[in-house]
């Protein structure tokens, strides 16, 4: 008898003890794409990001490069306006009339902190100049 209430005793304080794992699940919604993103793969010649993707929380935005990874030169802020659907981030570069046009849907994702956010060019994104490549953009 004595062996069975300290079994039963056993089996009550394994099943409530504390658990020891106080890992935090972090989870980052669409909201977490506002801000401003600079590319942390490709840097230009004086060290500064070869593109940045600025996200306004009204959907709209700026696209800044400082040339193209096929050797293009060229300084530009790009308007835009973005729209997200899932994990795809669908952008349009809005044109000095204010047309948009569409310029390329991105897959995205986020590190665990939320602070890097992955860009890979949509396979059916035809013409932009990095589709195959999948780059991180550090939040800034």
């Amino acid at each position: 008898m004595k062996k069975l209430i300290f079994l039963v005793l056993t089996v009550l304080i394994v099943a409530c003890s504390d658990d020891d794992n106080t890992s935090e699940v972090v989870t980052c919604d669409e909201s977490k794409i506002v801000g401003a993103w600079d590319n942390q793969n490709i840097f230009t010649g004086n060290g500064a990001p070869l593109d940045t993707w600025t996200f306004n929380s009204d959907e709209t935005g700026l696209w800044h490069k400082e040339g193209l990874p096929n050797g293009e030169q060229g300084d530009a802020n790009i308007p835009i306006t973005w729209v997200v659907n899932g994990t795809v981030i669908s952008i349009n570069e809005v044109e000095d009339n204010g047309d948009e046009v569409f310029l390329a849907d991105f897959n995205y994702s986020f590190s665990s902190n939320c602070d890097v956010m992955n860009l890979q060019a949509d396979a059916n994104t035809v013409g932009f100049p990095w589709i195959a490549d999948s780059y991180n953009y550090d939040r800034r």
